[in-house]
């Protein structure tokens, strides 16, 4: 369950219109590189029928290196090469569009990438997930979050909630913004696994605050909260016989991610 549990964050602020406004989206330049710690508490509790359920906690932490790739006028590709203690490496690309919308996650490597949505895509990329309007924003100003998201393995589905920008300010002598987030995703897909596969069918709702730096538009810092519960079918392996297992799975993960280079 750990490489469900992925952290990783680039959305980038352009600054202001006014004294307290800012336009906050994803402007980065070809060859710009980001390096992240991300802390990661996971609670996974999975229930099959005829058998007890297995609790499964987990801490552990992850190093994130962030490259772009390509940046465009419509959206920018960024390569992402995740370690960490049992996970080695892990690299794969992403395309976030003009916004910093998450639009695509890509598989590269061996990082099975149809599981990127089975926990939590604020937990993949917690920033990029319900970016704000291109207008100017001012301090407490809303809007709400209604965006098509494509995760490998599972048909496209849809990000819905609202953001806030909740507050500018200073840290360490540079000039921030923060936003906070509430949204909700639909997640039906299928997983591949030696012993066979399982199908997930359900939704997971998340919280978060990412604090970032308008100087040079990169995130300093994420809190998120996702929770999620799913209808869980365990599948045979493709060629044999057997029936179908039904149960349920239900995801806690708790990520903090802070910029480090």
């Amino acid at each position: 369950m750990r490489r469900l549990a992925l952290v990783v964050a680039v959305l980038a602020v352009a600054a202001g219109c006014g004294p307290d406004t800012v336009r906050l989206g994803f402007h980065p330049k070809a060859g710009a590189a980001y390096t992240y710690r991300v802390e990661v508490e996971s609670l996974t509790v999975v229930s099959v029928d005829g058998s007890p359920s297995q609790r499964v906690e987990d801490r552990f932490e992850l190093r994130a290196q962030h490259d772009v790739l390509a940046a465009g006028a419509e959206s920018s590709r960024v390569r992402v090469q995740l370690s960490g203690p049992n996970l080695g490496a892990r690299t794969f690309v992403v395309r976030l569009d003009r916004a910093g919308q998450l639009a695509e996650v890509q598989r590269i490597e061996d990082l099975p990438a149809q599981a990127l949505g089975s926990i939590g895509l604020t937990e993949i990329f917690p920033a990029a997930a319900g970016a704000p309007p291109a207008a100017p924003l001012s301090p407490g100003e809303r809007w709400v979050v209604d965006e098509p998201v494509s995760l490998p393995g599972q048909a496209r589905t849809r990000l819905r909630g609202s953001g806030r920008l909740t507050e500018l300010g200073v840290v360490d002598g540079e000039e921030v913004a923060t936003i906070d987030s509430t949204f909700r995703l639909a997640v039906r897909g299928t997983t591949e696994l030696e012993q066979g596969s399982f199908a997930l069918d359900g939704s997971q709702s998340t919280t978060a605050s990412a604090t970032h730096r308008l100087a040079d538009g990169a995130v300093e810092e994420v809190r998120a909260v996702t929770r999620g519960r799913y209808r869980m079918t365990l599948l045979p392996p493709v060629g044999t016989s057997g029936p179908a297992v039904p149960g349920t799975l239900t995801v806690l993960v708790r990520s903090h991610t802070v910029r480090v280079g």
